[in-house]
């Protein structure tokens, strides 16, 4: 007879642990979807619910596609601020590509290890997108006083913020979280 309560026993912790895995991954898929929404959102639809009348943007011109290790003339070439490691040697590439039937810019700088990666304008942030990575969303965490969404799975990692001209990546397949956090607190925008 003493069986029995503890057979009860196991089947309650059974079912709150199966509950709260559910609740856990549910928690998880709506913090995927809320990104997703924020990263593919078009610019007509954030219009459509505002009030203010915003100037509308000229689409982003062609541009000469260059590889080079000056940095700032890299930024020049992109059209906005590239956020980049100060004092580490990379390489940057600049190339059109096309989002939505529009053309837009891709930067990238290769550091040993970390991805930078920019496109403008900043509607075409899908393009940065990674698969495989989970999404956390992280109140505490900002690169260069902007919001950051951290996506992860085992070492690999990737941070992705927006300005108003451009969005932006910073991926490092190999890395401690403590290490990537590092890299992120490191950046600086070119002048």
């Amino acid at each position: 007879m003493a069986e029995k309560p503890e057979k009860k026993e196991k089947g309650k912790v059974r079912s709150f642990l199966s509950r709260s895995v559910t609740v856990l991954l549910c928690l998880i898929l709506m913090g995927v979807i809320y990104v997703g929404a924020v990263l593919l959102q078009s610019p007509d639809s954030t219009q459509k619910g505002s009030f203010v009348v915003q100037e509308e943007k000229t689409a982003v011109e062609r541009m000469q596609s260059a590889t080079m290790t000056d940095i700032p003339a890299l930024a020049g070439l992109f059209g906005a601020p590239l956020p980049y490691l100060k004092n580490v040697n990379a390489t940057g590439h600049s190339a059109n590509s096309s989002h939505d039937g529009e053309t837009v810019r891709v930067c990238t700088l290769s550091y040993p290890g970390v991805i930078v990666t920019a496109v403008r304008p900043a509607s075409a942030a899908p393009l940065l997108l990674r698969e495989s990575l989970s999404v956390s969303m992280r109140s505490d965490l900002t690169v260069l006083s902007l919001p950051v969404t951290l996506a992860e799975r085992q070492n690999a990692r990737c941070a992705y913020f927006v300005t108003e001209d451009a969005a932006y990546s910073v991926y490092a397949a190999e890395i401690s979280q403590e290490d990537f956090l590092r890299i992120l607190e490191n950046l600086v925008w070119t002048d």
